[in-house]
């Protein structure tokens, strides 16, 4: 994605986070203790999660996807805002591995917390340095998966090529239909 060394990561997380449930079809690729570990490890995040912290995770995907769908600035601002303070958001410098940076929460953070902050912090980023329009849902119909868009002209409606290709076709399609003449 190209933001900073600390927000690549923490965006990605978000945007493969909300990914995990298919709004259209309805499948939960989170939905249950194995699948959260394996999305962690994934992450290179090490939790151990536990069983009650999986309707937490679902919870924090769900805020986030608010995020994404937002319509403007101000309402994705608000729902960070709301994100952070519940997961109790405590920046700090650190100088692990031989260079000062950001962290936004304790080292005693819940794992549910520490994801939540962690990926929120990511969006405000994109937020408040490129805006809400870089934050998004797709358009087509069949996926709506949510996305960064780091095109140049800020115009991106769709996750991926195959959507826009598809939406495209089909659009082509139902242009090019015979019109059905009345009775």
């Amino acid at each position: 994605m190209n933001f900073t060394h600390y927000t690549d990561a923490p965006v990605q997380l978000a945007v493969d986070l909300v990914n995990t449930l298919h709004p259209v079809t309805g499948i939960d690729e989170l939905a249950d203790l194995g699948s959260l570990r394996a999305f962690l490890r994934s992450h290179e995040i090490d939790a151990r999660p536990l069983l009650r912290d999986l309707a937490a995770i679902h919870q924090v995907r769900a805020d986030l996807r608010e995020v994404f769908a937002a319509s403007d600035s101000e309402a994705a601002a608000d729902r960070l805002n709301q994100m952070l303070e519940l997961a109790g958001a405590t920046p700090r410098v650190t100088t692990h591995g031989g260079h000062a940076h950001l962290h936004f929460q304790s080292a005693d953070t819940k794992p549910v917390d520490r994801i939540a902050i962690t990926a929120a912090m990511g969006l405000a980023v994109v937020l408040c340095d490129y805006g809400a329009a870089r934050l998004g849902t797709c358009a087509s119909g069949g996926c709506r998966e949510a996305f960064v868009d780091m095109s140049k002209n800020r115009r991106k409606r769709f996750c991926c090529e195959a959507c826009a290709h598809r939406e495209s076709v089909a659009a082509f399609r139902a242009r090019r239909k015979p019109v059905e003449r009345g009775a």
